[in-house]
């Protein structure tokens, strides 16, 4: 299974690549919810979990990129981080967790394990 990282501060993406490659995941980084979109297009059938950054440079900030996410892949499992836990209270799409900012390096690999368990098949969904 594959993450992409969309996190526009290149320490913070540095250091969660290094802790989903730890757990046999492949990760691609990017830094803008841009890059991200053209990614999932290019290799969404690869990709099973986003982890994206609320604050993010460019047009599109994390939550939108996180509310297309859900919408055109519902499948793929969402994880949104952030300082700034005000953010995360303006709404998240269904399905997608949130990890504030410090987080533990445990934090991020235990959000990204839950995720790769989660069965959001069409099936899966209750109506």
């Amino acid at each position: 299974m594959t993450a992409l990282i969309v996190e526009d501060d290149r320490g913070q993406s540095e250091l969660a690549a290094l802790l989903l490659e730890e757990f046999d995941l492949r990760v691609i980084q990017v830094a803008s919810a841009e890059e991200a979109l053209g990614r999932l297009c290019d290799l969404s059938e690869e990709i099973g979990v986003v982890l994206i950054d609320i604050h993010l440079e460019g047009e599109m900030d994390g939550l939108a990129l996180a509310e297309r996410v859900a919408v055109l892949w519902p499948t793929l499992s969402v994880l949104v981080t952030s300082g700034d836990v005000d953010a995360a209270a303006c709404g998240l799409p269904p399905r997608a967790t949130f990890i504030p900012k410090p987080w533990r390096p445990l934090d991020i690999v235990a959000a990204a394990e839950r995720a790769a368990r989660a069965d959001h098949s069409v099936h899966a969904l209750r109506l």
